[in-house]
Protein backbone atom coordinates (compact mmCIF):
# COMPACT_ATOMS: atom_id res chain seq x y z
CA UNK A 1 0.00 0.00 0.00
CA UNK A 2 1.38 3.69 -1.07
CA UNK A 3 2.05 5.75 2.28
CA UNK A 4 2.61 2.80 4.57
CA UNK A 5 5.37 2.39 6.58
CA UNK A 6 6.69 -1.26 6.72
CA UNK A 7 9.33 -0.43 8.77
CA UNK A 8 12.86 1.76 8.71
CA UNK A 9 14.67 1.26 5.51
CA UNK A 10 18.47 -0.65 6.27
CA UNK A 11 20.11 3.24 4.84
CA UNK A 12 17.99 5.35 6.29
CA UNK A 13 19.41 7.89 8.65
CA UNK A 14 20.33 6.55 12.01
CA UNK A 15 18.89 9.93 14.39
CA UNK A 16 20.11 12.82 15.78
CA UNK A 17 21.45 11.31 19.06
CA UNK A 18 23.58 9.35 17.02
CA UNK A 19 24.96 12.31 14.93
CA UNK A 20 25.57 14.36 18.15
CA UNK A 21 27.54 12.07 19.71
CA UNK A 22 29.82 11.29 16.69
CA UNK A 23 30.05 15.33 16.37
CA UNK A 24 31.58 15.13 19.77
CA UNK A 25 33.76 12.17 19.51
CA UNK A 26 34.85 13.86 16.15
CA UNK A 27 35.57 17.46 17.68
CA UNK A 28 37.32 15.63 20.56
CA UNK A 29 39.56 13.51 18.57
CA UNK A 30 39.87 16.28 15.61
CA UNK A 31 40.82 19.02 18.24
CA UNK A 32 42.34 17.60 21.08
CA UNK A 33 44.06 14.31 19.76
CA UNK A 34 44.84 15.86 16.51
CA UNK A 35 46.60 19.19 18.50
CA UNK A 36 48.39 16.56 20.53
CA UNK A 37 49.71 15.16 17.68
CA UNK A 38 50.87 17.75 15.90
CA UNK A 39 52.64 18.91 19.42
CA UNK A 40 54.07 15.68 19.85
CA UNK A 41 55.65 15.69 16.32
CA UNK A 42 57.10 19.26 17.05
CA UNK A 43 58.61 17.80 19.97
CA UNK A 44 59.92 14.96 18.20
CA UNK A 45 61.21 17.07 15.30
CA UNK A 46 63.10 19.37 18.12
CA UNK A 47 65.01 16.78 20.18
CA UNK A 48 66.16 14.80 16.46
CA UNK A 49 67.52 18.09 15.72
CA UNK A 50 68.86 18.84 19.10
CA UNK A 51 69.72 15.98 19.53
CA UNK A 52 72.14 15.13 16.20
CA UNK A 53 72.60 18.60 14.93
CA UNK A 54 74.07 19.77 17.96
CA UNK A 55 74.23 16.97 20.50
CA UNK A 56 72.04 18.65 23.00
CA UNK A 57 69.22 16.44 23.26
CA UNK A 58 65.87 17.98 25.27
CA UNK A 59 65.58 16.77 29.00
CA UNK A 60 62.81 14.98 29.52
CA UNK A 61 61.32 14.98 25.76
CA UNK A 62 60.69 10.50 26.27
CA UNK A 63 58.76 11.58 29.16
CA UNK A 64 56.63 14.36 27.54
CA UNK A 65 56.39 12.13 24.44
CA UNK A 66 54.82 8.75 26.19
CA UNK A 67 52.16 10.78 28.54
CA UNK A 68 51.35 13.06 24.68
CA UNK A 69 50.78 9.80 22.77
CA UNK A 70 48.67 8.04 25.81
CA UNK A 71 46.63 11.78 25.82
CA UNK A 72 46.35 11.30 22.01
CA UNK A 73 45.14 7.73 22.19
CA UNK A 74 42.66 8.87 25.29
CA UNK A 75 41.33 11.51 22.95
CA UNK A 76 40.95 9.73 19.92
CA UNK A 77 40.03 6.00 20.93
CA UNK A 78 36.16 6.96 20.95
CA UNK A 79 36.15 8.41 16.89
CA UNK A 80 38.02 5.73 15.87
CA UNK A 81 35.51 2.69 17.05
CA UNK A 82 32.44 5.28 15.60
CA UNK A 83 34.00 5.18 12.48
CA UNK A 84 34.87 1.47 12.39
CA UNK A 85 38.93 2.49 12.73
CA UNK A 86 39.55 -0.85 14.88
CA UNK A 87 39.57 -3.85 13.81
CA UNK A 88 36.37 -6.00 13.97
CA UNK A 89 36.25 -9.64 13.22
CA UNK A 90 32.89 -10.69 10.88
CA UNK A 91 33.40 -14.49 10.45
CA UNK A 92 29.81 -15.59 11.47
CA UNK A 93 27.61 -11.96 10.44
CA UNK A 94 27.27 -13.93 6.58
CA UNK A 95 26.01 -16.82 8.14
CA UNK A 96 23.56 -15.01 10.44
CA UNK A 97 19.82 -14.00 9.48
CA UNK A 98 19.64 -10.43 10.15
CA UNK A 99 17.52 -10.97 13.48
CA UNK A 100 19.95 -13.00 15.17
CA UNK A 101 23.07 -10.36 14.16
CA UNK A 102 21.18 -7.49 15.08
CA UNK A 103 20.63 -9.28 18.75
CA UNK A 104 24.60 -10.25 18.37
CA UNK A 105 25.15 -6.64 17.86
CA UNK A 106 23.03 -5.45 21.17
CA UNK A 107 24.94 -7.89 22.96
CA UNK A 108 28.73 -7.57 21.98
CA UNK A 109 27.69 -3.69 22.53
CA UNK A 110 26.05 -4.05 26.19
CA UNK A 111 28.91 -6.30 27.29
CA UNK A 112 31.70 -3.71 25.32
CA UNK A 113 30.13 -0.93 27.54
CA UNK A 114 29.94 -2.82 30.66
CA UNK A 115 33.59 -3.23 30.49
CA UNK A 116 34.40 0.24 29.48
CA UNK A 117 32.59 1.22 32.52
CA UNK A 118 34.48 -0.90 34.80
CA UNK A 119 37.60 0.51 33.15
CA UNK A 120 37.66 3.72 32.90
CA UNK A 121 36.09 2.88 37.08
CA UNK A 122 39.27 1.64 37.83
CA UNK A 123 40.95 4.11 35.73
CA UNK A 124 39.65 6.74 37.73
CA UNK A 125 40.59 5.00 41.37
CA UNK A 126 44.06 4.09 39.92
CA UNK A 127 44.33 8.16 39.44
CA UNK A 128 43.31 8.94 42.84
CA UNK A 129 45.71 6.43 44.07
CA UNK A 130 48.70 7.75 41.55
CA UNK A 131 48.17 11.36 43.04
CA UNK A 132 48.19 9.79 46.58
CA UNK A 133 51.60 7.87 46.02
CA UNK A 134 52.96 10.22 44.38
CA UNK A 135 53.26 8.15 40.69
CA UNK A 136 54.74 10.41 37.97
CA UNK A 137 57.23 10.41 35.23
CA UNK A 138 60.84 9.42 35.75
CA UNK A 139 62.89 12.46 34.70
CA UNK A 140 60.77 15.45 34.96
CA UNK A 141 58.48 13.76 37.75
CA UNK A 142 55.36 14.83 35.78
CA UNK A 143 52.20 13.49 37.92
CA UNK A 144 50.29 11.01 36.36
CA UNK A 145 47.14 11.43 38.28
CA UNK A 146 45.53 13.38 35.07
CA UNK A 147 46.01 10.96 32.52
CA UNK A 148 44.44 8.29 34.16
CA UNK A 149 41.77 10.70 34.84
CA UNK A 150 41.95 11.39 30.60
CA UNK A 151 42.49 7.71 29.80
CA UNK A 152 38.69 6.91 32.27
CA UNK A 153 37.24 9.63 30.19
CA UNK A 154 38.12 8.43 26.57
CA UNK A 155 36.95 5.22 27.85
CA UNK A 156 33.86 6.82 29.30
CA UNK A 157 33.44 8.44 25.43
CA UNK A 158 33.67 4.99 23.78
CA UNK A 159 31.21 3.77 26.11
CA UNK A 160 28.85 6.64 25.16
CA UNK A 161 29.55 5.95 21.41
CA UNK A 162 28.27 2.19 22.26
CA UNK A 163 24.97 2.89 23.98
CA UNK A 164 23.97 5.27 21.73
CA UNK A 165 24.78 2.59 18.89
CA UNK A 166 21.98 -0.02 20.96
CA UNK A 167 19.00 1.76 19.82
CA UNK A 168 19.54 2.15 16.31
CA UNK A 169 20.25 -1.24 16.21
CA UNK A 170 16.99 -2.38 18.16
CA UNK A 171 15.38 0.33 15.67
CA UNK A 172 16.42 -2.14 12.98
CA UNK A 173 18.89 0.09 11.20
CA UNK A 174 22.65 0.07 10.27
CA UNK A 175 24.91 2.02 12.92
CA UNK A 176 27.27 2.53 9.77
CA UNK A 177 29.42 6.18 10.16
CA UNK A 178 28.31 8.84 7.46
CA UNK A 179 31.28 10.91 6.77
CA UNK A 180 29.35 14.54 7.57
CA UNK A 181 29.76 16.71 4.19
CA UNK A 182 31.55 19.71 4.36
Amino acid sequence: MPGRSTGPLPNSPPGRGLLGVERLVRGVALWGGGLTLLGLVGLTVADVVLRYGFNAPLFGARDVAKLMLLAMVALSTAYSARTGGQVAIELFGRLMGARLLRASEVLVRAAGILMLVVLAWRLWINGMNAGRFGEASMALGIPFKAFYWLLAVGMLLYALVLAVEIPVFLRGRAADFRFPPH
